[in-house]
């Protein structure tokens, strides 16, 4: 081991060696550069700046965290694939594939389904008459006839309307 660079004494206990006596003594004059302390605390802050908080994530975390939440997102996936799916009662799918051909509900879709042998009845109506029934339409000629179907139950209660073109 070098004695000049780790040991303050040369080893008998008489003091420091006399190569660090004659360094002190060089030393023991000379001042550091003007503003030397301050430029080192500007550079040391420069480079080792806080940072944003969003800036203090890593890759590694952000990586971690996004891989967390892609296989709960597959778990939730996987999880809503395995609930039964809700299945109509024949009766609605039948009615209301009668009303995906243009027809108009005019009652809610229990009623439709819980009338019995429903009937595709012709009639010209007036315009008011649709008007009060609440269909949009305009109502600029009041009494001028227009051609519809109406799926009617067997009551006479009208549950859906088509408007023929004309």
């Amino acid at each position: 081991m070098n004695r000049l660079e780790f040991e303050d004494g040369d080893g008998s206990g008489n003091g420091p060696a006399p190569e660090w006596q004659a360094a002190r003594r060089a030393l023991a004059q000379a001042a550091p550069p003007d503003h030397v302390e301050q430029a080192l605390l500007r550079a040391f802050a420069k480079r080792h700046a806080p940072r944003p908080w969003y800036r203090r994530w890593s890759a590694d975390a952000v990586a971690s965290w996004a891989g967390i939440g892609a296989a709960a997102c597959a778990l939730a996936i996987a999880g809503m694939s395995l609930l039964p799916a809700a299945s109509s009662s024949p009766r609605i799918e039948r009615v209301l594939a009668v009303a995906d051909v243009g027809f108009v509900p005019l009652v809610p879709p229990e009623r439709m389904a819980a009338a019995l042998n429903p009937q595709l009845k012709q009639a010209d109506l007036s315009r008011a008459a649709l008007v009060q029934m609440g269909i949009p339409i305009v109502a600029d000629a009041p009494h001028e006839l227009v051609h519809a179907e109406l799926l009617v139950a067997a009551t006479g209660e009208p549950l859906a309307i088509r408007l023929a073109v004309n």
